[in-house]
């Protein structure tokens, strides 16, 4: 099937349905941003294959929203289609709901899978189609199109971690749950997020791909806790261990009949944004449930690494810095002997290089290898017939990370090729003036990730610059790379605490000339206090050189210039001890100090 005739059995399932209308997002029961294949419909129906997008048909248009990372992909991805590509966020682009409630009269219906999407978005579009009579109606028409081409659910074998990896057993981690749940006024938490579960159970496994987490539930009451996980997935011993600190396990897809079929008096604390909507009106319907709604409790505490996991988190930055240097090393002299490279070869030298690290899992997130105007589009991925060739100028922006088994890394640097353009050095400068003035920041213990973002931007703003994404992101502990509740975005106001770490990626994309980004992972510590109140500051935890020949040094300031040469001391001292001779000189020439 083509894409138009995927979107016409789209059409014809909601007119079989009596309804005038499908809405398909990126979301699984689970809510959050890493789907299993089985449940990523988007990518079958429409070919665009990045995050976070929302697809919507009625009887004679289509539309598919993206995020500003994705303006480019979409355009190129959906060409040809009759799908039309919507910017999210620019300037006169309908917001989903707006573009729904123009279209939608008295009587009609729209279709989502109710199961698939978080409890808030539902809301959303149903007030939106409400005020002219129609409505929303949940209904799985996708599965029955997709077919036998639908991938299955993983069940890969599953693990715990020891608490002398992540700081907590499982029983301690239900406790501070429970404590918090207290604070709230509510006694039990449906815990549907992979990463929560994950965090709160110490359970591992390789469900997704880069991304070590396993497709299950977890209901916490007040005096137990379920795990909701596909049969023969956990080792006798491990569901052992778990009994023992009091979890009981039942099949992965019984979890709905378990909460109409429970019979304890229960307040059930519950997030609309990250409980799908079925599940939501199931608890709600449960005379023995009282919903009571908030924030998932399990976000704001795994946001904030404990001492344990801040030392792996440590340990695993330093293996990544080992394995970033050798790859340098690698490109370099591949380019010195002239040989030919793809943006496809760079993730094949990455992988080769972290592999011969100790506790190397796999890859945290697919490479993004981006050489030269490639980089405009911030998550390019280079695959097939999409695969440029890397010349001996330029740039070329290299986004990786690794999954170890002490945490996870995410790191992109932007590497000169060759001689350079004017452009190219000025936005690299202003890139790295955005980052450093990230790291740098002090600030006081109220701030948000929305009051922090504009130090970033400032340097590019000077220049009339922006980029349309946030500034950084937490980062998961042997999990998703992305990471709640902190960001560094314009729309985020949770108050940043020592513990946390967050990603400093600034960046300069300008379409068909050049993309550069600069990101290092920081861990948000304590500065001290005074009468004025309590200070915070980051340190950095990724250790590994930036590139400092395109650097216009007379655009830094002092404090700039003391700050890089401070970094990469630090850097040179982190991993000299891990290095050969050979190695060490190399990284010495790299770190060496910059100035006017």
């Amino acid at each position: 099937m083509t894409v138009n005739e995927k979107i016409a059995a789209l059409r014809a399932a909601a007119r079989a349905n009596g309804a005038d209308g499908v809405l398909v997002m990126t979301s699984d029961p689970h809510c959050g941003e890493y789907l299993p294949d089985h449940y990523n419909a988007l990518p079958w129906f429409t070919g665009f294959t990045g995050e976070n997008a929302t697809l919507a048909v009625t009887g004679t248009e289509s539309a598919l929203w993206v995020d500003g990372r994705f303006y480019v992909q979409a355009d190129k991805q959906l060409a040809g289609t009759e799908i039309r590509s919507m910017h999210d966020g620019a300037a006169g682009v309908p917001k989903v709901a707006e573009w729904l409630a123009d279209r939608f009269a008295a009587g009609q219906t729209l279709l989502l899978d109710g199961s698939c999407a978080p409890t808030d978005t539902v809301r959303k579009y149903a007030d939106a189609l409400r005020p002219a009579g129609a409505c929303v109606k949940s209904l799985d028409v996708v599965s029955g199109i997709w077919g036998e081409e639908r991938p299955a659910l993983p069940d890969t074998p599953c693990f715990l971690l020891d608490a002398s990896v992540t700081g907590a057993t499982a029983a301690e981690k239900m406790d501070a749950v429970r404590a918090e749940l207290n604070k709230a006024g509510a006694t039990a938490l449906a815990v549907t997020g992979l990463d929560c579960v994950g965090w709160l159970l110490n359970l591992r496994a390789h469900d997704l791909p880069c991304t070590p987490l396993a497709v299950a539930h977890a209901f916490v009451g007040a005096a137990g806790c379920t795990l909701f996980l596909a049969p023969g997935r956990l080792s006798d011993a491990d569901a052992a261990a778990l009994a023992a600190q009091g979890v009981d396990v039942r099949g992965y897809d019984e979890l709905l009949d378990f909460v109409r079929a429970y019979d304890k008096d229960e307040t059930v604390l519950v997030s609309p944004a990250s409980t799908n909507y079925d599940l939501y009106n199931a608890l709600s319907a449960n005379p023995h449930l009282t919903v009571r709604e908030g924030a998932d409790p399990i976000q704001a505490l795994k946001g904030v690494k404990n001492p344990v996991e801040l030392a792996n988190i440590r340990e695993c930055h330093i293996r990544d810095g080992v394995a970033l240097v050798r790859f340098e090393m690698d490109l370099e002299k591949a380019l010195a002997e002239g040989k030919p490279l793809m943006e496809t070869d760079i993730e094949v030298m990455l992988r080769r290089r972290r592999a011969e690290q100790p506790g190397y899992w796999d890859d945290s997130f697919p490479t993004i290898a981006a050489y030269g105007p490639n980089a405009a589009m911030m998550h390019y991925h280079a695959e097939g017939e999409v695969n440029s060739p890397i010349l001996r100028k330029g740039f070329l922006l290299i986004d990786n990370g690794g999954q170890y088994d002490c945490g996870t890394t995410d790191i992109t640097r932007t590497y000169p090729m060759g001689p350079l353009t004017d452009n190219e050095r000025k936005y690299y400068t202003w890139t790295l003036q955005s980052h450093i003035d990230m790291a740098r920041a002090v600030f006081l213990d109220y701030c948000t990730g929305f009051a922090l973002d504009s130090f970033a931007r400032g340097p590019l703003w000077a220049h009339k610059i922006n980029y349309r994404c946030g500034t950084g992101h937490g980062v998961g502990f042997i999990a998703n790379v992305h990471e709640g509740p902190q960001s560094l975005r314009p729309q985020n106001g949770v108050v940043f605490k020592p513990g946390m770490t967050i990603t400093d990626e600034p960046g300069v994309y300008e379409t068909d000339e050049v993309g550069i980004r600069i990101e290092n992972e920081l861990e948000c510590v304590d500065a001290g206090a005074n009468q004025y109140g309590n200070w915070l500051a980051f340190r950095p935890l990724t250790v590994v050189p930036i590139s400092t020949e395109p650097v216009l040094v007379d655009e830094l300031s002092r404090v700039q210039i003391d700050w890089l040469n401070d970094y990469h001391r630090w850097v040179y001292d982190t991993l000299a001890p891990r290095l050969t001779e050979e190695e060490k000189t190399w990284l010495k020439a790299k770190c060496a100090p910059i100035g006017r």
